[in-house]
C-alpha cells in the first residue's frame, strides 16, 4: 500500500485499528540494515552451518529430514509470535518495523542486530545442548529455511504485481489487510493457521 492510500483510507475512515505515528525515516538505518535480497545471507548461512554440523553428527537423513520439517513448522509459529509480540509491542523492533508500516511500498530493509540475534538464537543453543545436539540441529535447520522461505514470500507480498491465485494470493490478502486495515491483525506470512488459531485473522468477505 502506497502512502498515499493509506491517507485517502484515513480521510474516507475506512482505516480501522490502531494508527502509527509518523516519525521521521533516519538515514543511518541503511548503515546497519540489510535490503533485499541481501538480507537472505543470513537464513542461509545459518542453515548451511546446520547442515555441516549435521554431517559431524549423523543421526540418520530420514530422522534429519523428519526433524527439519518440524523445524519448519515451527518457524511458522514463531514468525507469528514475533510479529505480534516483539515487531509490535517491544522497543527497539516496534521502532524498526514501524518504519515498514509507514513505508510499506519501499523495499524491505532488516537491522543487522536484529538478524545476528535471530540467526544466534536459532542455530548457536543446538551446537551447546550436549548427547541431543544432532537432533536439535536438524530442527534448528528447519528454523533456518524457515527464516529464508518467510523472507522470500514477504518480499513477494509487497511486489506491486497481486498473485494471480492460490495460496500466495490468501497471503497477500491477508497481509494487505494487515497493512491497510488493521495492524493488530493477520502477522501471519507463510500460513494463517496461527491468524486462526489465535483469533487474530482477517474477517472473510462474502
Amino acid at each position: 500500500m502506497t502512502g498515499k492510500a493509506r491517507d485517502q483510507d484515513r480521510k474516507a475512515g475506512t482505516e480501522v485499528g490502531p494508527r502509527l505515528d509518523s516519525r521521521p525515516r533516519s538515514k543511518r538505518n541503511y548503515l546497519y540494515s540489510l535490503a533485499y535480497p541481501q538480507s537472505l545471507a543470513m537464513p542461509l548461512v545459518a542453515a548451511g552451518a546446520t547442515v555441516g554440523l549435521s554431517i559431524l553428527a549423523p543421526i540418520g537423513w530420514a530422522n534429519w529430514f523428519m526433524l527439519m520439517l518440524a523445524g519448519l513448522a515451527s518457524w511458522t509459529l514463531l514468525e507469528y509470535l514475533l510479529h505480534r509480540f516483539v515487531l509490535h509491542c517491544v522497543e527497539p523492533f516496534k521502532r524498526w518495523h514501524l518504519e515498514h508500516h509507514l513505508h510499506p511500498d519501499r523495499p524491505m530493509r532488516i537491522p543487522l542486530a536484529f538478524s545476528l540475534m535471530l540467526v544466534g538464537a536459532i542455530v548457536i543453543p543446538a551446537v551447546f545442548i550436549g548427547a541431543v545436539a544432532s537432533l536439535a540441529i536438524a530442527f534448528s535447520c528447519g528454523l533456518s529455511v524457515g527464516l529464508f522461505l518467510q523472507e522470500v514470500v514477504h518480499h513477494r507480498l509487497h511486489s506491486s504485481a497481486r498473485p494471480p491465485g492460490g495460496w500466495l494470493m490468501l497471503q497477500w490478502n491477508e497481509h494487505d489487510f494487515h497493512h491497510r486495515r488493521d495492524e493488530g491483525a493477520a502477522f501471519g506470512t507463510l500460513t494463517g493457521f496461527w491468524d486462526w488459531f489465535f483469533r487474530t485473522a482477517a474477517p472473510r468477505s462474502n
